[in-house]
């Protein structure tokens, strides 16, 4: 874990005689690579108002971090070791600590964003926004609102305009994806293979697909299963 020091600015608040004419917005950056935490990190560094006070290399000391130092916003790669940005952001619901959450992932897939804004994300980016765009997510997120920029607007826009698959069909689609055959997927969800075979053709309507392999990889793009 990595801490920032903020003396200096507690020190020319106290000098200024007022904490809001220096007050910058406390930001915690969590991405276990340190190539992309350093990035981020430079591209706040030497902005108006924003103060960098910690980085972590996972889930699990982001969310220490936070609940020791509180900073204003806390900004969340998803794929973490130990604990991922998702896992964070439902611990911070959980926990009703204030810190606000900004998810910055290199996947845009359709349920990553949904399940992300659903846990509490105030803000959804992409590694490769420009800088502009991550500096006024901050400031926009800390004023209050939240922030999408267009092309993440609207996958998520279309993911509630699609056909959504039941729990069941989200695990014979998972099962379906790791290459079992109807029966064997009736032996492990303890279900007849003609109510497999009828949920496959429900969930192949659903995701737009003619075969078990394009219905994968539907999934794939949509984000709602995850080959490793």
């Amino acid at each position: 874990m990595t801490y920032r020091d903020s003396n200096s600015d507690q020190a020319e608040s106290i000098r200024t005689g007022s904490s809001t004419a220096t007050a910058r917005i406390q930001i915690v950056v969590a991405d276990d690579h340190p190539i992309v935490r350093e990035g981020v990190v430079a591209s706040l560094k030497g902005q108006r108002h924003l103060k960098v006070i910690g980085e972590a290399n996972d889930g699990v000391e982001v969310l220490e971090f936070i609940k020791q130092n509180q900073p204003d916003i806390a900004l969340l790669d998803l794929r973490m070791p130990r604990m991922s940005g998702l896992e964070v952001l439902l611990a911070l619901n959980e926990s009703k600590l204030q810190t606000k959450a900004i998810v910055m992932t290199a996947f845009e897939n359709e349920e990553d964003i949904q399940r992300s804004m659903k846990a509490g994300a105030r803000a959804y980016l992409l590694k490769d926004c420009p800088q502009q765009i991550l500096v006024d997510a901050v400031r926009r997120v800390y004023n209050g609102e939240v922030y999408l920029p267009p092309q993440v607007a609207q996958k998520l826009v279309d993911r509630m305009q699609k056909p959504q698959l039941s729990p069941r069909e989200l695990e014979v689609l998972k099962a379906v994806a790791a290459g079992k055959s109807n029966k064997e997927i009736g032996a492990q969800l303890f279900i007849s293979e003609g109510t497999v075979k009828t949920h496959v053709e429900s969930l192949l309507d659903k995701l737009g697909a003619t075969t078990r392999t394009s219905a994968v990889k539907a999934a794939v793009r949509r984000g709602l299963v995850q080959m490793t």
